[in-house]
């Protein structure tokens, strides 16, 4: 029973893989947020332990039910939102994990390790894991789940099995949560639309109406930088500043956000309105379009996606996001 939602192509091979037992030690999961990556890599948690011996899991097993419940002893799952400071995986969140793996496992065949956000390890945590992967102990698997590959060490990407998993269709989105939830079609569309092929956004927004509470603050900070001098700029970027330190995950958040807009003000300009994500402020988009060249909205994009790496490079805040804003004001 997969709970993995498309990716057909991907889950063939891995129950082909399954079937043969030729599953490999350490796998890579990688490509845009939201798509299904951790996702399967628990299914294939279950698989792997799955005490009814189906072809991918049975789902209703006592190693199957506790897994969904996420209570099952041998299963961890590491990111930066469960590590000490938040903001990356340092070498005292994985070191229990890795020592753990040289034990066999407590309650089921596999321990099975999972690093949500692989890319945020620091190198003492990334060289411990290396040290694993070049002499894998029995009975584990390592997932490492990352939207950004380019940034894992490259000796431990040579130790794992690459699988890209892209965004899926608005097609899939659409029917799934038509299929799952009360919506009305024009939330149904604009959900799917802001989705972007990542079920993992739309399910969450449905479950978790800060969501899109959390979109609608950004997108009116976005207007407000747009209608107001630069010290209303600055206030906006001392209180994400301020934020950052809560709550950082809100923060790229909000670059995200930002990062869609100016990419749909760009497609209005120069491509076809069926392209633009944010449907429901189609109108703004429109008129902001006549205002920027091709080049400024580039520029802007590259800004953000700048200072969204600085703040993972753990440079210091205020800085990033007042630089960010002085210039998304000069163009």
């Amino acid at each position: 029973m997969w709970n993995t939602i498309g990716h057909e192509n991907l889950i063939n091979h891995l129950e082909q893989v399954i079937a043969a037992d030729k599953i490999s030690h350490a796998y890579i999961f990688y490509g845009p947020e939201h798509v299904g990556k951790t996702t399967c890599a628990l299914d294939l948690a279950r698989a792997v332990n799955c005490t009814n011996q189906t072809t991918i899991s049975c789902g209703e097993c006592q190693q199957c039910l506790r897994i969904i419940k996420e209570v099952h002893a041998d299963i961890h799952v590491l990111s930066p939102e469960r590590s000490d400071n938040k903001t990356s995986i340092g070498i005292s969140d994985i070191r229990d994990v890795l020592h753990s793996s040289n034990m066999k496992p407590y309650e089921g065949s596999y321990r099975v390790t999972i690093i949500d956000e692989a890319e945020c390890m620091t190198e003492e945590a990334s060289n411990a894991l290396l040290k694993t992967l070049e002499e894998p102990p029995d009975q584990n698997l390592f997932f490492l789940i990352t939207s950004q590959e380019s940034k894992l060490l490259s000796t431990i990407k040579s130790r794992c099995q690459l699988l890209y998993f892209s965004n899926i269709t608005k097609d899939i989105v659409r029917e799934y949560l038509s299929s799952n939830y009360s919506l009305d079609p024009q939330k149904l569309e604009l959900v799917t639309s802001l989705s972007r092929g990542r079920l993992g956004w739309a399910i969450r927004a449905m479950r978790d109406e800060a969501v899109l509470n959390s979109r609608a603050a950004s997108l009116e900070l976005f207007w407000e930088l747009h209608r107001n001098g630069l010290d209303s700029g600055f206030n906006i970027s001392e209180n994400m500043a301020s934020d950052y330190f809560k709550n950082p995950k809100s923060i790229f958040n909000t670059l995200e956000h930002w990062h869609t807009l100016f990419r749909d003000i760009m497609i209005v300009k120069h491509v076809d309105n069926i392209y633009v994500h944010n449907i429901d402020v189609y109108e703004q988009i429109e008129e902001m379009s006549k205002k920027y060249l091709i080049n400024n909205l580039i520029d802007n994009i590259s800004l953000i996606l700048n200072a969204s790496d600085q703040l993972k490079a753990n440079v210091m805040p205020r800085l990033v996001l007042d630089n960010l804003v002085l210039k998304l004001h000069k163009n």
